[in-house]
């Protein structure tokens, strides 16, 4: 009976590591099983959103203008779309890894779908940013889309993989700002949205009809309280920013606002630190390799979002504050530093790969300093300002493959959904705090414009001066010093020396012999 016992454990261990083996010979049961349609796939999706993403920032101004709205109250075009995903991505990445990243991610595409479809057809600013928040918890597309790379990708194909994705968000802002702009000029903005919808049901349906569910499971319960008290202190918080200029920054109002994020923001802490399966997981949070690169995400959203917001405000502000500019001519400034992207991602990747991810990651927040005390000299010409973007856009390319890179190596395969979701979460908030400020710097530091008529000069309309940019850019690059420092203190070199997921898959094998 020992003997045939001993035996029985044999075969069962011989099966295992039949079972393990056979595993890491098809763990790309995505797409027909091949590697390229998986990033064929992503990378078209990646490109639909940048480009409805990018086409929007160009028209912006004449948003604010068709419903007589404040540039502070125009950033929530941005702003909400930016939060609502802050809030979907870490739940919807989480029930990805609990019941499958492809369902999660087929649900993300398809309400994606419809806030476009909903823009399309926007009759004030008020349905505008209700639609604007049903495709912000699309946002969940990219943490998901990154998951599924790792899962399908062996290890060195990673940082490659996510660098031609990342990639794609420059094509996508490159046409965006180009076609889209045009479009938005010469037959207006809801027009650009109507040009989407075709594009995202044909993705939608290839995405549900090729792609395949990942086997790698990891059960977990959703953090509602966690998700609501984190949307109330962000919004509470941006509303605050919003109209302090309008209400006065010592108003009963805004300090009441501010002191309600302040709650809000501990009673989330507490809520994470109790709850079994949180939004935010803290205890992934004391890795420094993960806590940090998420803070270098928060600056790279900020720094991205409010150049884009005061770029497109210098260009289409009159003379002597802007060039008085149209949409198209907007788009086209931009259009340069989105296509750099194109260029940039793969670099960072490659230098992911052979020299590790943290140096990347430095050199893009440097020229992201770099970039925004540049724009604080030099922006009186259009061919410097374009010159400036294509610095910033670079800068943020090499931190976004970067980042990504150490926190999917820093983290157990199990843990990719939840923590790639995280870190959109902090970009997505840096991302909606960065059009806020840009707008509050806008709204407080203006003066008349002075029109010379027949009968002597005149006060216009106010507008910005030329300090409210010099704040910004300023901002910006002491936020960019920071993420340098900050970079300096991760764990290095981060080099992708071995598959996570052979490791845990050896391990469970090993466990069963």
């Amino acid at each position: 009976m020992g003997r045939l016992r001993r035996k029985e454990r044999t075969n069962e261990g011989t099966r295992m590591n039949e079972t393990a083996h056979n595993t890491k010979q098809t763990r790309s049961p995505a797409l027909a099983g091949t590697g390229t349609g998986i990033l064929l796939l992503l990378s078209l999706i990646a490109l639909m959103i940048m480009y409805t993403e990018t086409m929007l920032i160009a028209a912006l101004p004449t948003i604010q203008t068709q419903f007589n709205t404040t540039t502070a109250w125009t950033a929530w075009v941005i702003s909400i779309y930016l939060v609502v995903g802050a809030v979907a991505t870490p739940i919807l990445g989480k029930l990805g890894d609990s019941y499958g990243k492809r369902r999660f991610f087929l649900v993300a595409m398809v309400l994606y779908t419809v806030g476009v479809i909903g823009n399309g057809f926007a009759w004030s600013l008020a349905s505008l940013l209700l639609f604007r928040a049903i495709q912000g918890i699309g946002l969940a597309i990219f943490p998901l889309a990154f998951a599924i790379i790792r899962d399908e990708f062996p290890p060195e194909r990673v940082p490659p993989a996510t660098g031609i994705v990342s990639a794609m968000f420059g094509v996508g802002a490159a046409v965006g700002l180009v076609v889209g702009s045009w479009v938005a000029n010469n037959y207006g903005w809801q027009t650009t949205y109507h040009s989407v919808i075709p594009v995202a049901l044909v993705l939608v349906v290839v995405a549900a009809l090729t792609l395949k569910e990942s086997p790698i499971r990891t059960p977990s319960r959703v953090d509602f309280p966690g998700a609501i008290t984190f949307a109330i202190a962000i919004v509470s918080f941006l509303i605050a920013m919003t109209e302090g200029t309008s209400r006065g920054w010592t108003s009963g109002f805004i300090i009441s606002l501010l002191a309600l994020a302040f709650v809000f923001i501990i009673a989330f802490i507490v809520i994470e630190m109790r709850t079994r399966d949180p939004m935010i997981d803290l205890a992934m949070l004391r890795k420094r390799n993960v806590f940090l690169p998420n803070i270098t995400s928060f600056v790279s959203g900020l720094a991205m979002f409010m150049l884009f917001q005061s770029v497109v405000y210098l260009m289409e502000y009159p003379a002597p504050v802007g060039f008085g500019t149209d949409i198209f001519r907007a788009g086209e400034i931009l259009a340069p530093a989105a296509a750099f992207m194109l260029v940039a991602g793969p670099v960072a990747g490659a230098i992911v790969t052979r020299r590790g991810a943290k140096l990347p990651l430095f050199i893009g927040a440097a020229i992201l300093a770099a970039s925004f005390y540049y724009y604080y000299l030099f922006r009186a010409t259009q061919a410097q300002v374009a010159l400036g973007a294509v610095f910033v856009c670079v800068g943020v390319s090499f931190m976004f493959t970067a980042m990504i890179n150490i926190i999917l190596q820093s983290v157990e395969q199990t843990q990719t959904g939840a923590a790639t979701g995280m870190n959109t979460v902090f970009r997505t908030v840096g991302g909606s705090v960065g059009p806020t400020i840009a707008g509050v710097f806008l709204a407080t530091y203006v003066a008349p414009i002075i029109i010379q008529t027949p009968r002597g000069p005149i006060m216009g309309p106010s507008l910005p001066t030329a300090m409210a940019f010099d704040y910004i850019f300023l901002t910006g690059f002491g936020l960019a010093v920071v993420a340098m420092i900050v970079t300096l203190l991760i764990k290095g070199p981060v080099k992708v020396t071995e598959s996570v997921t052979q490791a845990a898959e050896e391990s469970l094998a090993e466990a069963h012999v």
